[in-house]
């Protein structure tokens, strides 16, 4: 059986902390699989509600349509079909993050620069099983 790479790539919705994006497409490009975890801080919930807002919605479908098109952007950006994102609320743990690349099969984990420091997932560095990478901001 052939080993395959699969990166973990956690991503805040605003220019900084998108960069291991970067890092799933160069990954993806050469064969291997992302999953994406997008965590919802509430400056991206307050977008999602100024969309709702702007396109006379009610706060679920207008939450939703914007998510399903971030989604969309994203996954547009790696390429590739082997890609799975999803969403996760900004409180996610290391310990919710490190179950993630358990079950997701993850042989490295990235996550932007921005997160390095925050207490929640400080944890994540020094537990992870595979190696974790930090994404300075383009």
């Amino acid at each position: 059986m052939q080993h395959r790479e699969h990166l973990l790539a956690v991503v805040v919705p605003n220019e900084a902390g998108e960069a291991p994006l970067d890092l799933a497409a160069e990954l993806v490009a050469r064969g291997g699989k992302a999953t994406v975890v997008v965590l919802l801080t509430e400056q991206v919930r307050d977008d999602f509600r100024r969309f709702a807002d702007a396109e006379d919605l009610d706060l679920p479908t207008g939450e939703a349509i914007a998510l399903d098109r971030l989604i969309e952007a994203y996954n547009a950006r790696i390429g590739g079909d082997d890609t799975e994102t999803f969403a996760a609320g900004s409180s996610s743990s290391a310990r919710d993050l490190l179950h993630t690349a358990a079950v997701s099969g993850a042989t490295t984990i990235a996550i932007p620069q921005q997160l390095a420091a925050r207490s929640n997932l400080r944890g994540l560095m020094s537990d992870a099983h595979v190696p974790v990478l930090i994404a300075p901001a383009a």
